[in-house]
Order: C-alpha cells, then structure tokens, then sequence
C-alpha cells in the first residue's frame, strides 16, 4: 500500500501553498535576494559568456535586455554593452523569475531566465527554503 493517499497528497498541496505564501507576500524582497545571490554565484560565467556573443547581435541582446529590465539604458551603458562589458546591475535586471517549486516544508527552487542573453539559452536554478537559506550556489541549468 502506498504512503500517498489521497488524503495525504491534499496535505502536502495545502502545505505548500502555506509556504508559497511566505514567498509571495513578500515577493519584493524575495527576488531582490535570489538575484543578489544569482550575481553573486554566477557574475564570471555572465561576464564570460557575454564576452562571446557575436558584435553584429549586440544591438539586439541590448534591445532584449531592456525589456528584461523594463528600462533604457544610459549612453555609458550602451556603450560598455557594446564593448560587451557587462555590469552586475545589468545582469541582475537582465535576468527574470520564470518559475518556483516549493514543498510542503519550504524548500524550495526557483526558476530565472534571461532571453538568451547571458547563457545561450540555459536557465537559472536556486534551492532554499523559506526560512532565508540557500542551499548551494545558483546554476546553469537545461
């Protein structure tokens, strides 16, 4: 007989709903935190990748990453961009939450993406739990 019975399924869904409301209620900060710690992890692999992004795209990946950030970029910005220098402000605001897995216990991993700009494609994943802690670093994912 399995450990999964209906009843104990509806549990664990309303459990983590629970969770999921720690997250959500408070989502400003949340993600101020998990893109902090996403710099922090994963800043030399953007500045890497980004170095190899071919010139002729440069003005589009400029365009895809203001509307990621949802604002326009400075001159100074633009031109560092195009030097293909990128700065941890635009990396973090270039990047954006795509989704979340929470348990009933409040770990929980977190989904970010960034339009094929810094990593070709893959995603971003981080682990924790509601609690504040992070297990582990972020990584490149897909």
């Amino acid at each position: 007989e399995s450990d999964w019975s209906e009843e104990k399924k509806v549990e664990e869904v309303k459990g983590a709903i629970e969770q999921f409301k720690v997250m959500y209620f408070n989502q400003k900060e949340w993600d101020e935190r998990m893109r902090n710690r996403i710099v922090e992890d994963l800043m030399e692999v953007a500045e890497d990748w980004f170095a190899s992004i071919n010139e002729e795209d440069l003005d589009e990946i400029i365009t895809v990453l203001e509307k990621n950030s949802n604002s326009k970029f400075t001159e100074k910005e633009k031109k560092e961009l195009k030097e293909q220098k990128v700065s941890k402000e635009v990396f973090k605001n270039g990047i954006y939450l795509e989704g979340v897995h929470i348990t009933s216990d409040g770990d929980f991993t977190v989904y970010y993406y960034d339009d094929e700009v810094f990593f070709a494609g893959h995603g971003i994943d981080l682990m924790g739990n509601v609690s504040g802690e992070f297990s582990g670093e972020a990584d490149i994912i897909g």
